[in-house]
């Protein structure tokens, strides 16, 4: 597995890069001046991400969203560091779902532990503030997570990409104007980190964005 830490302001994000086939960004997020950390969607290999959180407090494990490639690490993550484990009410159908799913995608059924669910766009009062912005249609519950400086897609949006919509739950119309609407909340210098592939800055994908124009949605 691959490891990468940017330092953006007051924060270290680390992006482990977990098991193939999928290849999924988990991102350890550390607030400097407090030491404390927030992972985001532990997917398959639990020991590289708990190494990477070492050394600060784990305040919570946050999840975009609950496709199996994103949460095959979330039992034994939110086990080892006792943290607890949020995410959108509206992403329950799919988490409660997370054996069907795992046996389709991985081979194997996904245990989910205790889910914290929070509603609409809160801010979350940790780690100097982390705004919740709900991003619909990849899933239903879908979120991206919005720190000073940068933010986490999932697979709402890549690096001129954006999830597949056509699982159970998923709506590409829905998703267009999700992408337009969080694009359009990030100020452009704004660094995006994606569930899969290069992060990029909000202003190219703004640009990206309106050039796709109709196709999208």
């Amino acid at each position: 597995m691959q490891t990468e830490t940017v330092a953006i302001g007051d924060y270290d994000v680390t992006i482990v890069v977990t098991a193939p086939p999928y290849y999924e960004n988990c991102a350890v997020v550390r607030h400097r001046p407090t030491k404390a950390t927030v992972i985001v969607d532990p997917g398959a290999g639990a020991a590289p991400i708990l190494a990477a959180a070492k050394g600060g407090t784990v305040a919570a494990i946050l999840l975009t969203h609950g496709h199996p490639d994103h949460i095959a690490a979330l039992a034994e993550v939110a086990e080892a560091t006792g943290a607890p484990v949020l995410a959108h009410r509206a992403e329950r159908v799919v988490l409660d779902a997370a054996d069907q799913w795992g046996q389709a995608l991985l081979g194997r059924p996904v245990p989910v532990p205790p889910v914290e669910f929070f509603d609409d766009e809160p801010t979350l009062d940790m780690l100097g503030g982390i705004r919740v912005v709900a991003t619909p249609g990849h899933t239903p519950g879908g979120v991206c997570y919005v720190f000073d400086g940068f933010a986490l897609t999932g697979d709402t949006l890549f690096m001129q990409g954006i999830g597949r919509t056509d699982f159970p739950g998923g709506d590409p119309r829905q998703l267009a104007a999700s992408i337009s609407r969080f694009l359009g909340a990030v100020p452009a210098e704004t660094l995006l980190f994606s569930g899969h592939g290069p992060e990029w800055p909000a202003a190219d994908a703004r640009a990206w964005w309106r050039s796709m124009g109709p196709m999208m949605v």
